[in-house]
């Protein structure tokens, strides 16, 4: 609806404007890609997307997200350009789900991807303009749950998981279904010391003291590198000022596979659902021919929308329009002269009686209703109320544009 989307532009507006404020460029990727393209990133649960075939029977896939697609993009269209690369992006992305709030088959994303640098300082960064970007959309309450995914995956090497105890393990995970996980880890041919590992790191949750908890369980170099390298990101973000948004997790895998170092997600008040999320894939565009670290992340505006309208509402700026009687005929010249001087104009017909014009004008948020009388318009202003004022033709103008 017209106000739904207004406010949902709002918040892509607010976001393009702290990207463009870091140095991310816009990308724009095909709606439609190349099945073989898109599987070449290894991501079993692509195998579920929408799928169509071309006029010489290639078969087609909409994007079920955007990292493979610019992952892409910079493999081939950017060979010869050097690293490092900022780019964002606004479009919408596709997967097959049941419907449901803040879950559709199609939605809209807001996202950057930060290409060329391993470096925890860049962590660091894209962590902060996710933080920055969700503030300039209006929502308060939101903390950025943290967690580091080979930190767990090198547990599960060292313990000697199988690939099928882990594929169950990660699934469980992403559908955060606990008692699935408890029950796949009780299965697992492994020592009693060894399962209780597993349930220590994924229970790991709360503030900087994770950290230290996370110490005794350390197993391994990697594993020591990898909270090393956690710590230090975490230390980065505070000094842009974000300390309070982060909350550990280190069961936070998310639901792709190419994940490899920080993976994050957007939480907000009591929604079951997070509101976006990324981390660190290093591995991906090597797939594509060129390897590169990368570190992204993608916000649902969708998500977003119902999450800010939960905490007040969006801030979009107040509808400075009017409605003008008579601007589609008597008044056609004026209404044109108005929007020349910044103002929008809704023109309704000279017949519009005062009554119904005031209530049309209303149920549009607009600000403003002028009608004709006589040489003159008297002007409401819907914030205030009132008889209206008396204006001539140039008053108006004066008042409305000046």
């Amino acid at each position: 609806m017209p106000a739904e989307a207004a406010e949902i532009r709002y918040l892509e507006a607010s976001i393009r404007e702290v990207f463009a404020s870091f140095g991310y460029g816009e990308v724009i990727t095909p709606t439609l890609e190349l099945e073989s393209v898109l599987e070449t990133a290894g991501e079993e649960r692509f195998r579920k997307s929408f799928r169509l075939f071309d006029e010489r029977g290639d078969v087609l896939m909409l994007r079920p997200e955007m990292t493979i697609p610019i992952a892409r993009l910079v493999a081939t269209r950017m060979q010869d350009r050097e690293p490092p690369f900022r780019l964002g992006y606004f479009a919408n992305s596709f997967r097959p789900t049941k419907p449901q709030r803040g879950r559709q088959s199609e939605f809209q994303q807001a996202g950057l991807e930060l290409i060329g640098s391993d470096s925890p300082a860049v962590d660091a960064e894209v962590l902060a303009v996710l933080c920055r970007s969700l503030e300039a959309s209006g929502l308060k309450d939101f903390s950025i749950a943290l967690g580091e995914s080979s930190f767990f995956r090198v547990l599960l090497d060292s313990i000697g998981v199988n690939s099928e105890g882990r594929d169950a393990i990660f699934s469980s995970l992403a559908a955060r279904d606990m008692v699935e996980l408890a029950a796949v880890v009780e299965a697992l041919d492994v020592s009693g010391d060894d399962r209780q590992a597993i349930i220590d790191v994924i229970a790991l949750r709360g503030g900087s003291e994770v950290l230290t908890a996370a110490k005794d369980l350390v197993r391994s170099p990697e594993m020591e590198a990898a909270l090393k390298r956690l710590a230090l990101t975490y230390y980065l973000v505070t000094r842009y000022g974000f300390a309070g948004r982060i909350l550990f997790d280190l069961g936070i895998l998310r639901n792709f596979e190419y994940y490899t170092g920080i993976v994050f997600e957007a939480l907000s008040g009591d929604l079951g659902f997070p509101i976006g999320g990324g981390g660190r894939y290093d591995g991906l565009l090597g797939r594509f021919g060129r390897p590169l670290p990368a570190v992204g992340f993608a916000i649902g505006l969708d998500r977003l929308h119902i999450a800010v309208t939960g905490q007040g509402g969006v801030p979009i700026p107040a509808n400075s329009g009017m409605a003008l009687v008579g601007g589609l005929d008597p008044a056609l010249e004026l209404a044109g002269e108005l929007r020349v001087a910044g103002v929008p104009v809704t023109t309704l017909a000279r017949e519009t009686a005062a009554a119904e014009a005031l209530s049309l004008a209303a149920a549009a948020d607009l600000r403003w209703c002028a009608i004709p009388e006589g040489d003159s318009f008297r002007l409401w202003d819907l914030r205030i109320g009132g008889e209206g004022e008396l204006l001539s033709r140039e008053d108006l103008i004066g008042k409305l544009g000046g």
